[in-house]
């Protein structure tokens, strides 16, 4: 177990040694050394390639080369950016200070720092140059407001031209401005010590088939702030194939550990009751077992019920990349573009309701829980909080920016599609279950029935996200025109509609097959199919359904108009056929409760990329969906 007591570190990235502002920024740095402060100071520096070296350390600085061999790094330069990243995380770095001066300046390391929820200072020197194309224009007025704080030479003459209205800023323009940098550090930082009370808490990891990632939550969990006797870890195995006990154990003599494994698959939600029962803390703390928490991380959940009382019921900390993944075009798809998770509009320690509870990612008093649990399989979260803001007191929330984890899987666009169908099921299913939902959009009927006007999107936005042939990287798609925009916008723009498009329509496909397949049962009628004439899946469909009971579905085989259907050789005599004229996807769409949609494209895998349910083979998700009463349930 780690010394919880520690010196505070920033990370000072300086501008490249032939600025002018250089030799000031160095003096700065210096100066927060002497305060008490651990200083590394990055320079940036041309390279043939990419880099990162410590070069000395000198009264109290650190200092280190990152080299960096892009030609022009001002949108990023994906590999120094990914070493960068991995420095800023293995020193626990508290604060990066970007400083913008000369013509050499990667912009893009202010939103690096963000999503790996650091608190970021910008300082634009007098004397910098600014990008005269608009492209880049765009791009820097945005990453300015990934910025807590942007300290700027000429106030005046670079505000209105660059930052929002609503961006603090300092001005730098007095003889005395920077003197006091130390102080604003320890402003945006926080307190670094573990908070000083009698409150303990109970971390609950519930895994599945995910033995790696858990031993990496586990090793997070051991560099933690907090001291040992103050937390405890509960891991409950969901019924994996092979139990996870052998890498649960050797973290026994570092961690305050419970390992308990079940005999069957049950879901999240009541593996995490198991947990809630075995644990003993004042506060619970959810975890998945891909989550790595930064060593501050269980101290901030902690430090925030000891610090506002009565007045918190629950917490919710900050969601990020890991480091590895912190300048990959996936992380900035799921936390920059929002498809994951949105930190956007929340401010450190403000209030939020009850649809602020993410399960995976929130704490809650004990005493708060009560006799209430998970009751539901999949967004147990969301249900369990909105029974319990059902209370006269509510569900009071509040957003700890310094509770910090990070995550580095099951961010890519498929699994975020995946995703995306699978919160719309369960967002139908919750709206079931409580009725009053309704008052909220996204839990509507109306909301999710308007996609099936979109459906015909979806095709041609997955093939260009799934198998089209893009530039890997963040810097490049930046800087390259969207073929489609008529000379506006960029390739990233366009892959960011694509998949903001692609997860829309899945989770409205979602909500429909879910609600459609309820009212089904409800009705006692059979589930309806469907799959195009023409579609390669109509043999795939068809023999899979062959092989289940008579009767347990209606095969719909949409036909386009002129055209004859006369049977297809692999549909068995008990499957129920009915031939539906039509020539659009939402044509089938509103006459069925599932499609199964295909573009024989090179590769598309039908297997990953046809239905709204697209875990394994076909057949094994036609069989669920007509076997299981639970749909999110079943898709463990």
């Amino acid at each position: 177990m780690r010394n919880n007591t520690r010196r505070p570190h920033v990370a000072v990235i300086l501008p490249s040694r032939d600025a002018i502002a250089y030799r000031r920024c160095i003096g700065l740095a210096r100066q927060v050394a002497a305060r008490g402060w651990d200083v590394l100071a990055i320079e940036p520096v041309r390279a043939a390639v990419p880099g990162l070296r410590e070069m000395s350390l000198e009264q109290g600085v650190r200092l280190f080369a990152l080299d960096i061999a892009a030609p022009d790094p001002y949108f990023g330069d994906t590999p120094s950016e990914r070493l960068l990243a991995e420095l800023l995380t293995a020193r626990e770095v508290d604060v990066v200070h970007l400083h913008l001066a000369g013509d050499f300046a990667d912009a893009a390391l202010l939103e690096r720092s963000w999503l790996l929820g650091l608190p970021v200072v910008a300082s634009v020197h007098a004397g910098w140059h600014p990008p005269r194309d608009e492209t880049a224009q765009a791009f820097l007025a945005d990453q300015f407001t990934r910025a807590d704080l942007v300290c700027i030479a000429d106030h005046r003459g670079l505000q209105a031209a660059w930052l929002d209205p609503a961006s603090p800023v300092l001005d730098h323009t007095s003889p005395r401005a920077g003197k006091g940098w130390a102080d604003v550090y320890a402003e945006l930082a926080g307190n670094l010590e573990p908070p000083k009370t009698d409150l303990t808490l109970s971390v609950v990891i519930a895994t599945y088939e995910r033995p790696g990632p858990l031993r990496d939550c586990l090793a997070a969990l051991c560099a933690q702030t907090l001291p040992r006797e103050k937390f405890q870890v509960v891991v409950v195995d969901d019924g994996s194939a092979e139990s996870a006990e052998p890498f649960v154990m050797p973290f026994l003599d570092r961690l305050d550990l419970t390992f308990i494994r079940l005999d069957r698959n049950v879901g999240p939600g009541e593996a995490r009751n198991v947990g809630i029962e075995a644990g003993n803390g004042d506060v619970l703390l959810f975890l998945d077992d891909d989550d790595e928490a930064a060593p501050r991380c269980l101290a901030e959940h902690l430090r925030t019920y000891a610090e506002h009382g009565d007045e918190v019921d629950a917490v919710l900390g900050w969601t990020g990349p890991s480091a590895d993944k912190a300048a990959e075009l996936d992380a900035w798809f799921a936390f920059r573009g929002q498809v994951y998770r949105s930190h956007e509009g929340l401010r450190h320690l403000t209030f939020g309701d009850w649809g602020q509870f993410w399960g995976g990612r929130s704490s809650i008093r004990r005493s708060v829980l009560g006799d209430a649990r998970f009751e539901v399989p999949f967004a147990e979260d969301t249900d369990l909080a909105y029974r319990l803001a059902r209370k006269p007191r509510g569900l009071r929330v509040v957003f700890n920016r310094h509770a910090v984890q990070r995550v580095r899987i099951g961010l890519d666009a498929p699994a975020l599609m995946r995703r995306a169908g699978r919160i719309g099921q369960a967002r139908a299913h919750l709206a079931e279950r409580h009725p009053s939902l309704a008052t909220q959009p996204a839990y509507r009927g109306t909301t999710y029935e308007a996609t099936i006007r979109k459906v015909d999107r979806r095709i041609d936005a997955r093939l260009r996200l799934l198998t089209a042939d893009l530039p890997s990287t963040l810097e490049e798609l930046r800087r390259t025109p969207d073929p489609q925009g008529k000379g506006k916008g960029t390739l990233l723009e366009r892959m960011h509609e694509d998949l903001v498009t692609v997860c829309t329509i899945e989770a409205g496909l979602g909500w429909l097959l879910a609600a459609r397949r309820a009212a089904a049962r409800a009705e006692g009628r059979l589930p309806r199919i469907g799959v195009g004439a023409r579609s390669p899946l109509l043999s795939e469909v068809a023999t899979a359904l062959s092989a289940e009971p008579a009767g347990s579905a209606v095969l719909v085989v949409g036909v386009p108009p002129g055209d004859t259907f006369a049977g297809h050789p692999d549909i068995g005599l008990g499957v129920v056929v009915e031939v539906l004229a039509c020539d659009t996807p939402d044509e089938l769409w509103r006459a069925c409760d599932l499609v199964a949609s295909f573009s024989a494209v090179e590769g598309h895998d039908p297997a990953r990329h046809a239905l709204p349910l697209p875990r394994g083979p076909i057949a094994e998700t036609l069989r669920r969906l007509i076997e299981a009463r639970d749909l999110v349930g079943s898709l463990r």
